[in-house]
């Protein structure tokens, strides 16, 4: 939005859907295609996606803003959707996901900060649908704009609902800049890196004596011990 009146804002040019479509597309997926042909992947554990593809389909998990680089380093794109926010920054995401060939659900969970509009519910239903027809999905664990890293209960009714696996994903560069000051402590990547591949699982949410609480308290150990190992390979590859 760049112009306001009577207290309303005004589109600006960034809001078109062709610059969101020319931002994502173009501009940020040929630079994550650029750190890619330029870096070297190292995956932990090696065989991550051979396990993924054991108990596909399944649902990947990653912290908000460590997520991009991956788009461009999972091995294939079929029968693979994102779950993307109807939010503009997550259509500009959604343009990005859909150059690598992934389909996108779009829709994001609702939080105290961002409630309204989020097609949450439908895009839980869409989920399933997806995962039901042997679709993996891919989402980030925790609710936009809320600072900290805490699983979303709704990735774990998914989960549950559906009986499929979990598996925690996390990506980084050696060579990069996290923006500290922002929510979702951001990680800006930059080619000519070692970029590590780092995966966890699987989880199966099926025991009904343990809480949806437990289960979300235990991917969040995933995601953090797999981002952990992400960034020590990286560095370790400077």
């Amino acid at each position: 939005m760049s112009e306001t009146a009577g207290g309303v804002e005004k589109p600006g040019l960034k809001d078109h859907p062709f610059v969101r479509w020319l931002t994502g597309a173009v501009l940020i997926g040929g630079y994550l295609r650029l750190i890619k042909l330029t870096s070297k992947v190292v995956a932990d554990p090696p065989d991550w996606w051979e396990r993924v593809q054991a108990d596909w389909p399944v649902i990947g998990v990653s912290w908000h803003g460590q997520s991009n680089l991956a788009y461009a380093c999972i091995p294939e794109t079929k029968n693979l959707a994102l779950l993307i926010s109807n939010h503009p920054d997550g259509r500009m995401a959604a343009a990005v996901a859909r150059s690598f060939g992934y389909r996108t659900v779009d829709g994001s969970g609702a939080s105290e900060r961002q409630g309204q509009g989020t097609g949450g519910l439908t895009a839980f239903r869409n989920m399933l649908k997806a995962l039901k027809s042997g679709t993996t999905l891919f989402a980030t664990a925790n609710i936009p704009p809320i600072p900290d890293r805490n699983v979303s209960l709704g990735m774990i009714a998914l989960a549950r609902r559906s009986g499929r696996p979990v598996f925690a994903i996390a990506t980084a560069s050696s060579r990069r800049k996290v923006l500290d000051r922002v929510w979702d402590k951001m990680q800006i990547n930059y080619p000519f890196s070692t970029i590590a591949f780092a995966a966890e699982g699987p989880l199966w949410m099926t025991d009904e004596k343990v809480t949806n609480e437990a289960y979300a308290a235990q991917l969040k150990g995933m995601l953090d011990r797999a981002l952990e190992r992400a960034f020590a390979i990286a560095d370790a590859g400077k």
